[in-house]
């Protein structure tokens, strides 16, 4: 049986300690450069997620305001509470109030409310009318009211315009409707639909 020399063991021990030394060090390097690898995934990952966000953020915001530009554009127009009271006051005085229906609304210089329309009277015949309200400020209650109210040119009844302003509060806190009417065209060529542009011509 041969025996290893003291040097030569030495040597081989060291040789060893160094290769193992080696492999962990390179394992270090490894482990290292796959961390920092997953790191740089991570980054570029949530780098994506952000500009994904982004760009569903602007998509979204974009479709909102272009939703309510539409909304703006095809929204009736609204008019002030002083309309609303003299539209319902109108509602409440003329005979057949379902056959009412609003042409124009004029806002006179002294703030008072003309509105047009027409209706079927009391003898079935369909006519044009103007309603007019003119109004007060109240010196103590600083509040509106309807100093006048004129259907064509005839005044209504005053003591029917004073029990009607004791309404004016509950109109103020639950407003009515204030869609204003769409204004009728001056011209009958303006509402009329011209068929034969959907037909076939027959030769």
């Amino acid at each position: 049986m041969t025996t290893t020399p003291p040097e030569k063991a030495k040597d081989i021990r060291q040789e060893q300690e160094i290769a193992q030394q080696t492999v962990i060090e390179d394992e270090a390097l490894d482990t290292a450069s796959a961390s920092s690898a997953l790191a740089e995934k991570l980054k570029e990952k949530r780098t994506q997620q952000k500009k994904k966000q982004l760009k569903h953020f602007v998509i979204f915001f974009t479709l909102v305001l272009f939703g309510y530009g539409i909304y703006y554009l095809l929204a009736p127009f609204k008019g002030g509470l002083s309309y609303g009271i003299c539209k319902t006051f109108l509602e409440l005085n003329v005979p057949y109030p379902e056959t009412i229906l609003l042409s124009e609304v004029v806002i006179t210089r002294n703030g008072g409310v003309r509105i047009w329309f027409t209706h079927t009277d009391a003898f079935g015949s369909y006519r044009l009318d103007a309603f007019q309200c003119t109004f007060g400020v109240d010196e103590q209650t600083k509040q509106s009211y309807l100093a006048e109210v004129k259907m064509g040119k005839l005044n209504i009844d005053p003591i029917v315009v004073e029990r009607f302003n004791l309404s004016i509060p509950y109109l103020v806190a639950n407003p009515p409707d204030l869609t204003l009417p769409v204004p009728i065209p001056d011209s009958l060529e303006s509402i009329e639909f011209d068929l034969d542009r959907f037909r076939k011509k027959i030769f």
